[in-house]
């Protein structure tokens, strides 16, 4: 007979945590929190920055403290708003360059045209599919959009620079992947940044957005698509990223990977607001951790406690 799952109450949540060996400073204020946030995603989500094997059993450090887990808990929070709101910079900067490129070349109205895009065979299935959703996603909602039903009713059209408002951060990193070698060139050019690597960046660009938006946890991601490193890296040699075996050991599909491409992509004072802002959200986590802990924590973040003692980027 299948285990029938049983809801725990709040008292019965704590008695869990004291079963994990976490201790906890002060239990009126946990049980506030586990009132408000979800136990699962809080001891689950956060809890491998204070697990050790031993025996090959996961159990917690001597002294873990559940104040400390919702202090990651927050910090994460506070990094998905902080990712949120940065990559749709680049989400802004990114739609008006390719609509002014390829408006400029090819006209206010033909961005539904295959033979405007490079399509390799192997690939028409997929850029069908794409053309589709951009098509109907058009035909529901420039009737919602005033300025869109003003020029639909008027020019019988709607230019790109206006449609790339209501395009998603998804849609117009695929738009940039369809288009043609030379036009994925001249858009990347703006940021200073070569075409193929472009189109690594927006779609892990685009995979932390949906995490960010959809409330997981990011602080330790590891995305499946790696940074793309020519030879030796600039922006790695920088920080500087300590190398194994002759590979970088972070940087590459972590956190910190994606402070890199903010880097790349956002201008010297906006990367500089964030840096700040994340330097002021890893300090308040540090208050709350021990030193082990602390390095733990930046560690699977994949951020050398250098990077945030003197941040080569910031004085360039």
């Amino acid at each position: 007979m299948q285990e029938e799952l049983v809801y725990k109450t709040i008292d019965e949540q704590l008695e869990m945590i004291y079963q994990k060996n976490i201790l906890i400073k002060n239990e009126e204020k946990a049980k506030d929190i586990l009132y408000r946030e979800n136990y699962y995603k809080l001891i689950t989500g956060y809890k491998d920055v204070f697990l050790e094997l031993k025996k090959g059993e996961e159990i917690f450090q001597q002294e873990t403290y559940f104040e400390e887990i919702y202090a990651i808990y927050i910090f994460d929070r506070e990094l998905r708003n902080m990712m949120l709101n940065y990559i749709s910079i680049i989400e802004t900067n990114l739609k008006s360059c390719i609509a002014n490129q390829f408006s400029l070349k090819y006209g206010t109205s033909h961005y539904l045209k295959k033979e405007n895009f490079y399509v390799p065979s192997y690939k028409e299935r997929l850029f069908e599919e794409f053309l589709q959703k951009l098509n109907d996603n058009l035909k529901m909602n420039w009737k919602h959009y005033p300025d869109l039903k003003e020029s639909k009713e008027k020019y019988q059209t709607i230019p790109l620079w206006m449609l790339t408002t209501i395009m998603t951060f998804g849609t117009i990193s695929k738009f940039y992947h369809f288009m043609k070698k030379e036009d994925q060139t001249e858009v990347a050019k703006y940021f200073c940044i070569q075409r193929n690597d472009m189109d690594v960046f927006l779609k892990m660009l685009n995979i932390i957005r949906n995490i960010s938006a959809h409330g997981n946890v990011l602080f330790d991601i590891r995305l499946p698509i790696h940074y793309p490193i020519h030879h030796s890296s600039f922006f790695h040699e920088s920080i500087p990223i300590e190398k194994q075996e002759n590979s970088y050991v972070s940087g590459i599909n972590d956190i910190m990977a994606i402070i890199i491409i903010l880097k790349r992509f956002l201008e010297h004072k906006e990367f500089k607001k964030f840096m700040k802002e994340l330097k002021t959200a890893i300090l308040d986590v540090k208050k709350e951790l021990d030193a082990y802990s602390f390095s733990c924590f930046l560690k699977k973040m994949g951020i050398p406690e250098t990077f945030l003692e003197k941040n080569p980027f910031l004085s360039e």
